[in-house]
């Protein structure tokens, strides 16, 4: 306890130094070793760098000095925290251990790591490029020598790079490969043996991460993504260029066994050469120079995004996305992210559009590139879905950040799919829908409206529609109604699946006048006038999914701006008292106003003439109704009338013949039996007789008895003994039995 011993190792010029420690217990007192602790300088005093602090159980470590001069300090702490063994260790001075200063060759940006024999790191100075070699290139390198190239890129909120890494000579020999250009991806975790190729010298590159992880954490037994030896020729594609997946790979080379005399060819060993790039993590194929954002895209459907989407995009950034198609072809893009920096505390368009967007076709004209700018998107503006013009077949993305904020940036999907044959339909198709609307004499305003409104509209929908006037006349656009998914307001513009584009300077190539519209509020639409004769309207949903709301209604009507009010005095045109358009004046008192913001005045006018239309209107509703009602209680009156007159002659006839033909009261009689052979007619008592034992002759009834006589009087013969049990018979002389 409390004791300190050192050790002074000196070797000569061109001297290395390995220190083997056989056995090492030495009381842990934590990472850093506070208390009993055993330091390496890689120097002859303590004043040098240390090489390593050791503390705790250790097994079989080996270190080497830089120089031919070591210092070794042992200090322990009062009182002993426990009773270790301490340490035992060999050292070694030799000139076969690796020349660590040929090996770096003074290159800036090279170090050596302290305590190992040949490891090296490479670090980036922005966009920089190194050379690594192998022990002694281009001669024999040495046997039983491992060395470790970590090669670190930039990395952080600014600054992000990827190595790229390129053999110019090759030529790492085995014993155990015959052939030649061997190369061996690996990906999956078994250990090579002695069994496997490039058992005794290679050289294995990590460039995946997990990769990398392995790799310096098991050292020699490890896996590699790419694992090269024998000698690869000029131009053979095991010569790389090897891209690193993030800002870091590592390359180790290795040789087990000596070769005497190689393959008698010339150089030995390799030669690499290390270029950092600035990684933007961008899909695509990159083209200009490596620290230039520019990448082309030509598969029939991809993605691209800002910088290092989805971290913050770098400041002070320029990137230039191209899509090529075929010239059948177009392109068709919408977004699925887009967050930009915007500037809350700045109210200026410049600065709050630092971060910007920008969206145009490429037309090739006589040889030459032509580019229209379709829009362009700040923060404050979700872009919605787009399509190439007609008869442009690639499409530039350009975007740029400022020296301000950053954002999360944004990621844009793309597909390049078969062309229309028409830019207008004359027949919309399922994909393409809309048509050219021309004045005419009959038609100076009309309607427009998305397929099947108000019926939902589908998705993947691509429509043109063009209005066209007369020479010197605009056309002024009026929004009826809007149900397109989405948002709008003063401050933001979200068209993120459905949009609608109105460019009302089509023709002069001013894309800032493209307005983008979508949402379910018209009253923060104004109507628009064109610049021109002309007006072009294009409606877009995304190829993926949209929710399918109603659509939009335009009206448009033909206008002519004046300066003086005898421009319109003819009888065919009325002038609009506040925007001083003239019109049609067939278009007044149509229900629609066609006269622009805030005037109403062509169908304000129309009150008086309304008012009098109602009058008239009621009035002739109240006559006609009446002359209904008349019509129909006199045809009522008349069948009343008629049924009445009909009971009264009934009655009438049954009064004058009453007399003769009395209506009896019905009752209920009882059946006539042989026992009442007074109550039967004379046939019947006949009948009776002829069947009847006791030959009693049956009696009339009253009616026959009461039956007139010849001369018209009523027969008074009647018995009175049988009148009060007598019952009537009906006039058909029935009679029960």
């Amino acid at each position: 306890q409390n004791f300190r011993c050192t050790y002074l190792l000196n070797g000569k010029t061109g001297q290395r130094i390995r220190l083997l420690f056989r056995d090492f217990d030495i009381y842990f007192g934590g990472e850093h070793c506070p208390y009993d602790s055993l330091t390496i300088y890689d120097g002859p005093n303590n004043k040098h760098p240390i090489i390593r602090k050791i503390c705790g159980l250790q097994q079989r470590i080996v270190i080497y000095s830089f120089g031919p001069s070591t210092f070794i300090e042992f200090n322990t702490t009062s009182p002993a925290k426990a009773d270790p063994r301490g340490y035992s260790l060999d050292y070694e001075f030799s000139s076969r251990y690796v020349d660590v200063l040929k090996l770096m060759d003074n290159q800036l940006g090279i170090t050596h790591l302290r305590g190992s024999e040949c490891d090296l790191l490479v670090r980036s100075n922005r966009e920089t490029t190194h050379y690594i070699h192998s022990p002694k290139y281009p001669l024999m390198y040495p046997a039983n020598t491992t060395c470790t190239f970590i090669i670190d890129g930039l990395q952080g909120e600014q600054n992000l790079e990827e190595v790229m890494l390129t053999f110019e000579k090759f030529a790492v020999l085995s014993e155990t490969i015959e052939n030649t250009n061997s190369i061996y991806l690996r990906h999956s975790s078994t250990d090579y043996d002695d069994d496997e190729p490039c058992a005794t010298s290679y050289v294995g590159i990590a460039f995946i991460p997990t990769t990398i992880k392995s790799v310096l954490s098991s050292g020699e037994e490890s896996n590699y993504d790419v694992m090269l030896c024998d000698r690869l020729q000029n131009g053979s594609h095991a010569l790389g260029p090897y891209i690193s997946d993030g800002p870091r790979m590592v390359l180790v080379f290795s040789s087990n066994e000596k070769i005497s005399n190689g393959d008698g060819q010339k150089p030995l060993g390799f030669k690499a050469k290390i270029q950092f790039k600035t990684d933007f993590g961008i899909p695509g194929k990159p083209i200009g120079d490596s620290n230039q954002c520019m990448f082309q895209f030509m598969k029939p459907r991809g993605w691209f995004n800002s910088p290092r989407y989805p971290a913050n995009y770098p400041l002070d950034t320029n990137c230039t996305y191209i899509i090529k198609a075929k010239p059948d072809e177009q392109i068709q893009v919408y977004f699925e992210q887009f967050a930009l920096y915007v500037n809350e505390h700045s109210s200026s368009t410049e600065t709050s559009c630092a971060d910007f967007l920008e969206i145009s076709d490429v037309f090739i004209k006589d040889g030459v590139e032509i580019l229209q700018l379709q829009a362009r998107y700040c923060a404050n503006t979700f872009p919605g879905p787009t399509v190439t013009a007609f008869g442009s077949h690639e499409l530039r993305v350009f975007f740029r950040s400022d020296h301000e904020g950053t954002g999360n940036g944004f990621k844009a999907i793309y597909q390049i799919r078969k062309a229309f044959t028409e830019e207008i339909p004359t027949k919309p198709l399922a994909r393409h829908c809309g048509q050219r609307i021309a004045r005419t004499n009959d038609l100076t305003s009309g309607w427009l409206v998305s397929p099947g409104y108000p019926i939902k509209y589908n998705k993947d929908l691509i429509c043109d529609w063009e209005i066209t006037v007369r020479p010197n006349h605009q056309v002024l656009l009026h929004l009826v109604k809007m149900e397109v998914e989405g948002s709008m307001t003063a401050e933001s513009v979200n068209c993120q699946n459905a949009v609608i584009r109105v460019d009302a300077e089509y023709g002069i190539g001013a894309a800032q006048s493209v307005r983008e519209i979508c949402g379910t509020d018209k009253t923060v639409i104004q109507p628009i006038i064109s610049k021109n004769n002309t007006v072009r309207i294009r409606f877009f949903t995304s190829p993926d999914k949209v929710n399918g709301l109603k659509g939009f209604n335009f009206t448009w009507t033909e206008v002519k701006k004046i300066t003086e009010d005898d421009e319109c005095l003819y009888p065919t045109m009325y002038l609009c008292t506040y925007t001083k358009l003239c019109i049609d004046a067939r278009l007044k008192c149509n229900g629609d106003e066609n006269c622009g913001l805030h005037d109403d005045t062509d169908e304000a006018h129309c009150n008086k003439l309304e008012n009098a239309a109602d009058v008239r209107t009621v009035l002739f509703a109240a006559i006609f109704s009446g002359c209904i009602f008349l019509f129909i209680s006199g045809f009522f009156g008349y069948l009343f009338k008629k049924k009445f007159e009909k009971k009264r002659n009934k009655r009438r006839r049954r009064a004058k013949f009453g007399m003769k033909h009395q209506r009896k009261p019905f009752r209920n009689s009882r059946p006539i039996t042989k026992a009442d052979p007074h109550l039967l007619p004379a046939p019947a008592a006949s009948r009776l007789t002829h069947h009847n034992v006791t030959t009693d002759i049956i009696p009339l009834s009253t009616e026959q008895r009461n039956e007139k006589s010849p001369n018209g009087e009523m027969s008074r013969n009647i018995n009175p003994l049988f009148t009060h049990s007598l019952k009537p018979i009906d006039d058909r002389n029935t009679f029960y039995g």
